[in-house]
């Protein structure tokens, strides 16, 4: 089924759910199940049906009121909306604990997102296999992101090189950056960035833990000063 998108304004909140959906929805397939109302779509996922109904508005609706959803018609739509129909070449830049972390992570690559390049200054992690995948020098990126069609780049290097990184991802045409160092990057209008802060997401999970402990222990989490 062929979606075509006339404007790409869809706001952030509704982009991050859009994975979500497609994730269920697979799952679901995967044992057997063909149609899905929006309440039990939108229940398993915690979030309001109206809510469901009114991201997947955005493209068009996919299935007419009060009729439930043919979850092979709505994987194969999202899979086109989101951009993995079609597999998209991934490079990732730092080969560090990080960088091979994710260059094992056979999820990737099942999700629609081939790993096609590692990258990393150092020449003792220059010839290590990693999923069939030789750690390149940095010398090689741009022919290598090149001659694969890199489409996504992953940033592990630290933060004094990210900058630099990213410039040489974007001239040799990568256009989405999945940046994991801590630092703000600078690139083209067409190029879209992920700024990935794990130590960011430990603190939010960490207030998140000290409120719920205040609760247990019948307390009000700290106030503001």
């Amino acid at each position: 089924m062929e979606r075509s998108i006339r404007s790409c304004d869809v706001p952030e909140a509704t982009i991050q759910r859009l994975p979500l959906y497609l994730e269920k929805l697979k799952l679901l397939q995967a044992i057997g199940v063909e149609d899905v109302s929006s309440r039990q779509l939108a229940e398993s996922l915690d979030i309001k049906a109206s809510q469901l109904r009114h991201d997947f508005h955005y493209f068009g609706g996919f299935s007419r009121p009060g009729r439930p959803y043919r979850v092979a018609v709505l994987v194969t739509a999202l899979e086109q909306i989101i951009g993995v129909d079609h597999p998209v070449p991934t490079a990732i830049v730092g080969a560090g604990h990080l960088g091979q972390a994710l260059a094992n992570y056979a999820g990737l690559e099942l999700q629609g997102f081939p790993l096609r390049g590692i990258f990393d200054a150092n020449p003792k992690l220059q010839g290590l296999e990693i999923r069939g995948q030789a750690i390149r020098d940095l010398d090689e990126l741009e022919p290598v992101c090149r001659r694969e069609g890199i489409k996504i780049g992953v940033i592990t290097v630290p933060a004094s090189s990210a900058q630099d990184v990213a410039t040489r991802l974007v001239s040799a045409g990568v256009t989405g950056l999945m940046n994991f160092a801590p630092t703000e990057l600078k690139v083209p209008d067409h190029v879209s960035v992920r700024h990935e802060r794990l130590t960011v997401g430990f603190m939010a999970l960490s207030f998140k833990v000290k409120c719920g402990e205040a609760r247990l222990a019948g307390e009000e989490p700290d106030a503001a000063v």
